[in-house]
C-alpha cells in the first residue's frame, strides 16, 4: 500500500509539470492560451504578430533569430509586426517604421535604426536622428510628410491599442493566431530559448489536424 501511494503522490508532481510546460500539453514549448485552441486545428499558415520597441535588446535579438523562422516555415507563417513605445520615448521610430514601410523599405530601415541605437548608441527617439537616416535613403522627403499623415498616426495609435488588447507587457511580445502568447520570461529572458520554442510551437500548429 506504502509503495501504492509512493507512485501515486510522483505521478502528482510529475503530470503537472508536463501540462505546464505547454500550458495545455497540446504544443511544445512555453506559452500562454489566450484564446480557443480549437481554432487552431487544421491551420495552414501561422499568422505571428509581433509587439516590439526601439530601445528593447530582446526585440533587437529576435530580429536576427526570427529570421530562421522565416527560413524554415517560409509562406506559411505571416509576422505582422507592431512598434510600440513609453515613457518619455517619443513616436517617432514607430511612425517611421510605416512610412518606410508604405516605401518598400520597412526592414532595411528597422535593421537601421535599431543598429544606429545599439551599435552607436545615438538617440532615434529625437526626431534629427531618423531625418539623417531618412535623408541617406533617399527619402527625407517622404518622412517629412509622413510625420504629418494622420493615417501614420492612427497606424501607431492602433499598435498600442492592440498591445493593450493583448496586454504585452513586455517586448517582444508573440502572438500566435491570436491564441497563444509568447515571450522571453517564459523562456528565462533567453531569445534564442525563446525562438526555438516558437519553432516548435510553429510546427505543432501547423500539424495540429
Amino acid at each position: 500500500m506504502r509503495y501504492l501511494t509512493a507512485l501515486l503522490l510522483i505521478a502528482l508532481v510529475i503530470i503537472p509539470s508536463s501540462i505546464q510546460a505547454g500550458s495545455d500539453a497540446k504544443f511544445r514549448g512555453k506559452y500562454e492560451v489566450i484564446g480557443n485552441l480549437d481554432s487552431l486545428k487544421g491551420a495552414k499558415q501561422v499568422e505571428m504578430l509581433e509587439f516590439f520597441n526601439y530601445s528593447c535588446g530582446h526585440c533587437y535579438k529576435f530580429l536576427e533569430t526570427s529570421k530562421r523562422l522565416h527560413t524554415k516555415f517560409k509562406d506559411k507563417l505571416f509576422h505582422k509586426k507592431y512598434p510600440v513605445y513609453w515613457g518619455n520615448q517619443t513616436p517617432y521610430p514607430a511612425m517611421a517604421f510605416y512610412i518606410s514601410d508604405e516605401l518598400g523599405v520597412e526592414e532595411k530601415f528597422t535593421q537601421e535604426l535599431f543598429d544606429t541605437n545599439f551599435k552607436y548608441g545615438i538617440n532615434i527617439f529625437k526626431p534629427r536622428a531618423i531625418k539623417i537616416l531618412a535623408k541617406d535613403y533617399g527619402i527625407e522627403k517622404e518622412m517629412t510628410q509622413g510625420m504629418e499623415s494622420a493615417d501614420v498616426k492612427a497606424k501607431v495609435q492602433q499598435s498600442l491599442t492592440l498591445s493593450q488588447q493583448y496586454k504585452a507587457g513586455e517586448t517582444p511580445t508573440i502572438i500566435i493566431n491570436k491564441t497563444l502568447k509568447v515571450a522571453p520570461s517564459m523562456y528565462g529572458g533567453s531569445v534564442d530559448k525563446m525562438t526555438d520554442g516558437l519553432e516548435l510551437i510553429l510546427e505543432d500548429v501547423l500539424n495540429n489536424s
